[in-house]
């Protein structure tokens, strides 16, 4: 695989969701992938067929699809973006359910850069003791639109 292809969110997405399938399953199936991603299973077999011609994936009609190591690294990569962003998206107080949705809209977007700073804000918010009342100053904030009594002189 080259590395300078360009993959497409829709690419990502079934990356994605192959690799989570064999995660929890030991077995990636072409109706399973269309369950999760809400297609038709031919869409899901034109999908393949397109990730098998450039090297992601293995795939033989009617069998299991297997994802090669170009596409593991991939599916890995994403993955791990994907629970930074719902992870510091959850720091803010979004919702699991929320966050999750907005964390896979986001990871297809935003820099590795960005998405390292934000793992590295995480990071920080759970080591550093001042950030736990940092947090729920935060919370307080977004509740009732001015910073708690404690810090108002």
């Amino acid at each position: 695989m080259s590395s300078s292809l360009k993959l497409t969110k829709s690419v990502e997405d079934y990356l994605e969701v192959m690799y989570n399938l064999h995660k929890e399953n030991g077995v990636i199936k072409v109706k399973d992938i269309a369950f999760r991603l809400d297609v038709k299973p031919p869409s899901v077999v034109e999908a393949v067929k397109k990730l098998s011609e450039i090297g992601l994936v293995s795939y033989e009609k009617y069998g299991d699809i297997r994802l090669k190591e170009d596409g593991l690294k991939i599916a890995e990569n994403i993955t791990h973006k994907h629970d930074i962003l719902k992870n510091f998206l959850n720091i803010l107080g979004v919702d699991m359910e929320t966050a999750n949705e907005d964390a896979c809209a986001m990871e297809h977007i935003l820099d590795s850069a960005t998405i390292a700073k934000l793992k590295k804000f995480a990071e920080f918010t759970e080591i550093y003791p001042p950030a736990q009342e940092f947090l729920k100053s935060f919370v307080y904030y977004e509740k009732n639109g001015k910073l708690p009594d404690k810090y108002i002189e």
